[in-house]
């Protein structure tokens, strides 16, 4: 069978036209529509950060308040401990120096006599002596050497130069470290 198309052809060309051209409108609406879609997606996705970052700017900014309140009361707490620290050193050292005297003085032999002592506190917390005393005869001044290393309070007892400074008098110096402990 044989089909004859009795249909002009200007006429079938003009219908295929406009059925591309239905096509072409659809499917550039259909991209428009999708684009507009993308579009607000990626708008609303933006609105939502935005929300986002208000927020935690905001979180951000009290938390910096309280921060900042912190740093100050760490401040104020170092403080009154660096107070209290020396408060505490003042009452432990307030006996110190009696202390240290009355045992200096039990230590001291009669046949000595100490004309000077020169005191240096070290770092941590000692005394080096630097003394300088006469005696009547060498005996003395051994056995005050001797007293000062059995004593457990003075270490690093070191006799300077004896020499004789009159008649029956001999002149010397100590160096000696001290470390009270209580």
């Amino acid at each position: 069978m044989i089909k004859v198309n009795l249909v002009p052809a200007e006429i079938l060309a003009k219908a295929r036209q406009r059925q591309l051209l239905l096509q072409a409108s659809l499917l550039g609406g259909l991209l428009v529509i999708a684009m507009a879609l993308v579009s607000v997606g990626h708008w609303f996705g933006l609105h939502q950060l935005n929300n986002e970052y208000k927020y935690k700017e905001s979180t951000l900014q009290k938390l910096s308040a309280i921060v900042s309140k912190v740093e100050e009361l760490e401040k104020a707490s170092s403080a009154v401990r660096a107070r209290l620290g020396v408060i505490d050193s003042l009452l432990k050292g307030r006996a110190f120096y009696p202390l240290f005297l009355s045992e200096f003085a039990g230590t001291v032999p009669p046949g000595v006599t100490v004309t000077n002592v020169t005191t240096a506190v070290q770092p941590d917390g000692s005394l080096t002596l630097a003394i300088t005393a006469t005696a009547g005869n060498n005996d003395d001044i051994a056995a005050w050497l001797r007293t000062l290393g059995a004593d457990t309070h003075f270490s690093k007892v070191e006799l300077g130069a004896v020499h004789a400074s009159g008649k029956d008098r001999y002149g010397f110096s100590i160096g000696v470290g001290y470390a009270l402990k209580l």
